[in-house]
C-alpha cells in the first residue's frame, strides 16, 4: 500500500531494515532501489556471538534447556549485578523432527522442505505438496533412537532458572502473560527498573527494546524457526538472531550473545555470528534461484474456508479440476501444482483447504488470471474463496 501510495501522490518510500528481505534487497542491487548503507552501530560494535553445539552437550551428559556455556554466563552476569535475556525460539505452530544425536532433519524428497509432524496421526507432512511420511522410529542416518519433536515453553525455562539461580527475579514474557497492553508494559517496565535480572521471552523481547544494563543474551532451540515448514525459514531466522542479538551490549558495557543449535555449521548460523547480511544474501539468493523459489518464480495458494468441510471440500475440488488443465497450457512454466488440508485444518470453527501452484515469472500475469477465473466459475454457497500471492505462511 505505501507503494502505491508513493507512485500515486509522487513522493518516495523508506524500507528501514537491518536485515531486508530477499526480494527488496535483490532490487536494490538491481539499481531498483537506491541502496542507503550504515555499516556500523551507533553505540559502537555489536556483541561476540558464541555457537554452542548441542549434539555435544547431548554426548557429554548435558540433556537440559542450557548449555555450560550459557550457565557459566548467566552466574557471571547476575554476580556482576547486569541483565540477561533469554530467548526461546517458538515461531509458529507445527514441530520438526530431528536427530539429537547427527542433527539429521526430516525433509521432504520432492520439495527439499522440512517435514511437520503431526501428533494426531503420528505422521510426518510437507505442507508444500501435501506429501505425508511415517514417523521415524530410529534416525536414517546414525540409527540412533533419540529422536526429538515438540517444543520447549517459557514456564519449564523460567522453572530451571529458578532452580539453578535461586533468589534472583525472573521475568516471564510471552502470550500469556502479556494479555492486555498494561501487563506488556508492566513487565518492560519492571525489567528496565532493575527490578529483575533475567527476562525470558518469545518473539516480543527480539526487537524494538533498549535495555542498557543488558550485557547476555541467550538464544534457545535456534533451529526452531530454521526447520519450520517454509522457504522463508533461513530468511526468517538470520533477522530473528541479527535482531534478538542486537538487545546486548547496546550502552557503555560490551555484550555476548550465546546461541545454542544442533545444526552449528548451518550457513545462517555461520554469516549471523559475523553479522554479515551480504554474505548471507548471496547464499540465501542462490538458493533460491537454483530451487525454484520467490524472488524466482511466484506462489500462488487459493484458499477455501467455510463451516461445512463437505461444502469446503467440494469447492476445493471444483476448483482444482478447473486449474488442473493450466499445467498442459503452460508447461515447464508451471513447477507444481496440488490441492490440501491447510496445515491448521479448522480456525474459529471453519475448516481450510487449500491449493498451491508455483509457476516461473514468464507468464505469471496469464496463469494468476486463469486461477481467479476458475475460482469465480467454482463458487458454492457459505465457502469463502480467497487468493494470495506469495503468501507470508502456508498455515
Amino acid at each position: 500500500i505505501a507503494k502505491w501510495r508513493a507512485r500515486y501522490n509522487g513522493g518516495k518510500v523508506i524500507l528501514g531494515s537491518a536485515t531486508p528481505s530477499i526480494e527488496s534487497f535483490l532490487l536494490a542491487k538491481k539499481g531498483q532501489y537506491e541502496l542507503v548503507r550504515m555499516d556500523e552501530r551507533i553505540s559502537g560494535n555489536m556483541p561476540a556471538m558464541q555457537i554452542v553445539d548441542m549434539k555435544e552437550e547431548v554426548i557429554a551428559g548435558n540433556i537440559g534447556i542450557f548449555s555450560a556455556a550459557l550457565m557459566q554466563a548467566l552466574r557471571q552476569t547476575v554476580e556482576r549485578g547486569e541483565q540477561a535475556m533469554i530467548f526461546l525460539n517458538r515461531r509458529g505452530h507445527s514441530s520438526f523432527v530431528m536427530c539429537k544425536k547427527c542433527g539429521y532433519i526430516a525433509k521432504c524428497t520432492d520439495c527439499d522442505i522440512t517435514l511437520t509432524y503431526h501428533s494426531v496421526d503420528n505422521l510426518l507432512k510437507c505442507h508444500y505438496c501435501g506429501k505425508r511420511y511415517k514417523m521415524l522410529e530410529c534416525c536414517p542416518e546414525c540409527g540412533s533412537r533419540d529422536i526429538r519433536y515438540g517444543k520447549i515453553g517459557t514456564q519449564r525455562v523460567v522453572a530451571e532458572l529458578e532452580k539453578a539461580f535461586p533468589g534472583v527475579n525472573i521475568l516471564r514474557m510471552d502470550n500469556e502473560t502479556t494479555a492486555t497492553k498494561s501487563a506488556y508494559l508492566d513487565i518492560l517496565g519492571a525489567f528496565a527498573a532493575g527490578e529483575a535480572q533475567i527476562l525470558v521471552g518469545t518473539q516480543m523481547i527480539a526487537k524494538g527494546h533498549d535495555f542498557p544494563n543488558v550485557t547476555l543474551v541467550g538464544i534457545l532451540d535456534a533451529d526452531m524457526s530454521l526447520y519450520f515448514s517454509d522457504y522463508r525459514s533461513a530468511e526468517r531466522t538470520f533477522q530473528l538472531v541479527t535482531q534478538v542479538a542486537g538487545r546486548a551490549g547496546r550502552a557503555a558495557k560490551s555484550g555476548k550473545v550465546i546461541l545454542q543449535t544442533f545444526s552449528p555449521r548451518h550457513y545462517v548460523f555461520r554469516y549471523a555470528a559475523n553479522y554479515d547480511y551480504d554474505g548471507f544474501f548471496e547464499k540465501e539468493n542462490n538458493t533460491r534461484m537454483v530451487s525454484d523459489y520467490p524472488p524466482y518464480t511466484t506462489i500462488m495458494r487459493l484458499l477455501m474456508t467455510g463451516q461445512n468441510e463437505d461444502d469446503v471440500v467440494r469447492c476445493a475440488k471444483n476448483i482444482y479440476y478447473k486449474v488442473k488443465p493450466l499445467e498442459k497450457k503452460y508447461g515447464y512454466d508451471i513447477v507444481y501444482m496440488q490441492a490440501m488440508k491447510s496445515p491448521i485444518n479448522k480456525i474459529e470453527n471453519k475448516f481450510r483447504y487449500q491449493i498451491l501452484m508455483r509457476f516461473k515469472r514468464t507468464r505469471e500475469r496469464s496463469i494468476i488470471a486463469d486461477a481467479y477465473a476458475a475460482m469465480d466459475e467454482n463458487k458454492v454457497k457459505g465457502v469463502s474463496v480467497f487468493a494470495e500471492i506469495n503468501p507470508q505462511n502456508l498455515n
